[in-house]
C-alpha cells in the first residue's frame, strides 16, 4: 500500500511539473517571443528618394527585450552598413482586439564621416512591421526613412 501511495505521489509531481512546463511554454505574456524573427522589406529613404531592400532580424533575448540585427545593408554609396542594438523593449498595446507590439530604438552612426544620430519606432501587427526613422545629420539635416516589412 506505501508503495502505491509513493507511486501515485510520483506521478502527481511528474504530471505536475509537466504541466507547468507546457503553460510556460505557452505564456501570453511572453511579448518577444510573438515579434522575434526575420523581417524582409524596402526602406524608403527620404533625402535620396530612393527604395532599398532591407532584412532585419529581430531576436529574443528576455520575455520582453530583443536586439535588432542588421546585416550587410548596402547603401547608396556601397558602404555597407550593419548595426547590432542592446536590449530594446517590446510593449503591447491591445487596439481593435488584436495585440499592437511598439518598439523604440536610437543610437549614432557616421556616414561618409559625418556623426548622424538615429531615432526608430516601429510597430508591429500580425507579422507586420511598419518603422519611422529619423536620421539627424550634424545636428543640422535631418531625413526621414519608412520602412515596411513581413515576417518571413
Amino acid at each position: 500500500m506505501k508503495f502505491v501511495g509513493l507511486l501515485l505521489l510520483l506521478l502527481l509531481a511528474v504530471g505536475g511539473s509537466v504541466k507547468a512546463t507546457s503553460v510556460e511554454s505557452s505564456d501570453k505574456k511572453d511579448h518577444a517571443a510573438a515579434v522575434a524573427g526575420t523581417y524582409e522589406g524596402e526602406a524608403f529613404i527620404e533625402i535620396m528618394q530612393q527604395k532599398m531592400k532591407l532584412k532585419l532580424e529581430l531576436k529574443r533575448t528576455h520575455r520582453d527585450s530583443v536586439i535588432v540585427v542588421v546585416t550587410d545593408f548596402v547603401l547608396p554609396n556601397g558602404q555597407k552598413f550593419s548595426y547590432r542594438s542592446t536590449g530594446v523593449s517590446v510593449k503591447p498595446v491591445v487596439k481593435d482586439g488584436k495585440n499592437v507590439y511598439q518598439l523604440n530604438i536610437s543610437f549614432g552612426y557616421n556616414y561618409n564621416g559625418m556623426p548622424m544620430k538615429v531615432t526608430a519606432t516601429g510597430t508591429i501587427v500580425n507579422g507586420q512591421l511598419d518603422s519611422l526613422v529619423k536620421a539627424t545629420i550634424m545636428d543640422a539635416m535631418e531625413t526621414k526613412v519608412t520602412y515596411k516589412a513581413k515576417k518571413v
